[in-house]
């Protein structure tokens, strides 16, 4: 191929040539002379080095390279028309694809309520959601690979801006027949000998130790049956008898046979939800996101 810039005007001086079969009809849909549309079909033939048309004093033709070019002409100017209407209507905050991490917890806390609030304000935007625990949020946010973090803070980078939205207080599911079942709340002390199951650290590390310090405050250590995760898992480990859970909010308190939910009182570790982006800027999609994430949260205090 000869160097040169293959523009959008040469292929739709190609493409109207191609259905008119006529210089002169192609050069008035096209709104130019006759002898500029055949510059321009000349000027693209050059460029790509092939021949695209026979022409002679009554009549054009496609070469087979001609038609064979004419398809994918036709697929690049519908490409960049939709390219341009959604860059249009992006920057109006129209539409978009917003691809946002949510922790496991999340997913069932906080995220369902801003997921509808986002597509209540922008019902004709893509969203991709993708699980990812909160440090892998963090790189995700700083190269890009996600737009919005539903994590929970702290983080670790300056260059992220975090909102937190919620602050939800655990609960204890207990088997049923647990001596703790006969309590109409419990406290973190009355956890001491029991075994609990917990999520693993790396989906929230600050969650996870200040649990483990709360207890030590409470006068004893915890101890740790087994480590799972979403809270379905966990709340079928209670409902076994593998141990006592910490579940957040009503949200995530499955009805399960086998299992009771329990007000901790006093002292008490609560699961702290926030959003994060890059602060080097926020896109239309985004900033909507984060509207609905405040609203939510709102309504979660």
């Amino acid at each position: 191929m000869h160097s040169g810039r293959m523009d959008r005007s040469a292929l739709e001086c190609f493409v109207a040539l191609a259905e008119e079969l006529h210089f002169h009809r192609a050069a008035q849909r096209c709104h130019i002379s006759q002898s500029a549309m055949s510059q321009q079909i000349r000027r693209l033939e050059r460029l790509i080095a092939v021949q695209l048309a026979h022409r002679t004093k009554r009549t054009v033709s496609l070469t087979r390279a001609g038609e064979a070019f004419l398809v994918e002409a036709r697929k690049t100017l519908r490409q960049m028309d939709v390219a341009a209407e959604r860059a249009l209507r992006t920057s109006r905050g129209e539409i978009g694809q917003l691809t946002v991490g949510v922790t496991a917890p999340a997913l069932y806390i906080a995220f369902p309520e801003v997921a509808a609030g986002f597509r209540a304000r922008l019902p004709s935007a893509g969203l991709v959601v993708r699980e990812l625990t909160t440090a892998q949020q963090e790189r995700a946010l700083l190269i890009g690979d996600i737009d919005v973090g539903v994590l929970h803070p702290p983080v670790t980078d300056h260059g992220l801006a975090t909102e937190e939205i919620a602050q939800v207080p655990y609960q204890l599911a207990l088997p049923t027949g647990h001596r703790l079942a006969e309590q109409d709340t419990v406290s973190l002390a009355d956890l001491e000998g029991e075994q609990v199951v917990i999520f693993p650290r790396q989906i929230a590390p600050q969650i996870y130790d200040t649990v483990l310090l709360m207890c030590r405050e409470a006068g004893f250590s915890l101890k740790i049956a087994m480590e799972a995760y979403p809270a379905q898992s966990i709340i079928a480990l209670v409902a076994s008898g593998v141990g006592l859970a910490f579940i957040a909010s009503a949200t995530q308190r499955l009805a399960r046979a086998g299992v009771l939910y329990r007000p901790i009182t006093g002292p008490c570790p609560a699961m702290r939800i926030a959003v994060a982006h890059h602060r080097d800027g926020i896109a239309p999609a985004a900033r909507a996101f984060l509207d609905a994430a405040r609203e939510a949260g709102t309504k979660m205090r």
